[in-house]
């Protein structure tokens, strides 16, 4: 094949050089984006806050954030999808506090994590879920959510010196990374076995999801 005259000046094959260059480059990108771009499987570990069947066929893992409007609004749809499949299903929750937009969300994190330092932190989970609206935007939510500790009889001064220790902090931020690398980028995501679906918009699309899968096992 006879190689064009420009090809053979030294524009020209500077020229030829980045265009070989470019073909390489894109074709790297290309293949290894494939392979970094593959879902990753989100995998339990002894850290985790679960709840549900302990036999269970389906977990369910969820990226939250307890400001999130969104997150609050699907939480009934959780819990009862929860109660419909209580023999086949466990669920799983992860913090994703999402600071910059929520400016409780992290307070919130660091209060169920406390809270689970004395056992309950799916009662404070719940708490802050169902009085959302109370605490979300008060200037002083954790005086707020520190009445919530009360109520559920925790131990209040170990709650509040809890709260202020930085390895819940880096436990939470150390989920929110998780979450990233995973490819969460909002709240709530969640993963069913592992792997990262689409937000069903109901109850019934939930728990047909929760049997679907079921069903494979």
């Amino acid at each position: 094949m006879k190689i064009p005259k420009f090809f053979s000046t030294t524009e020209g094959k500077f020229t030829a050089f980045l265009i070989a260059l470019f073909v390489i480059l894109f074709g790297y990108y290309f293949f290894d984006s494939g392979a970094s771009g593959t879902v990753k499987n989100v995998e339990i570990n002894q850290n985790d806050h679960i709840r549900g069947a302990v036999n269970a066929k389906v977990t369910l893992v969820e990226f939250g954030d307890f400001q999130c409007p969104a997150c609050g609004s699907y939480e009934p749809i959780v819990r009862q999808v929860m109660s419909d499949n209580k023999d086949i299903l466990r669920i799983v929750f992860r913090q994703f506090p999402l600071t910059s937009i929520h400016q409780n969300s992290l307070v919130a994190s660091k209060a169920t994590e406390a809270a689970s330092l004395q056992g309950k932190f799916w009662e404070m989970h719940d708490m802050l879920y169902d009085k959302q609206k109370d605490w979300s935007s008060s200037s002083d939510a954790r005086s707020v959510i520190t009445d919530y500790a009360k109520a559920l009889g925790l131990d209040v001064n170990k709650f509040s010196k809890d709260m202020d220790d930085k390895t819940l902090e880096d436990k939470i931020m150390a989920q929110y990374k998780e979450g990233v690398d995973l490819g969460v980028q909002g709240t709530p995501t969640f993963f069913l076995n592992g792997k990262k679906i689409d937000n069903p918009q109901t109850a019934a699309d939930f728990d047909q999801l929760v049997k679907q899968e079921a069903s494979t096992q």
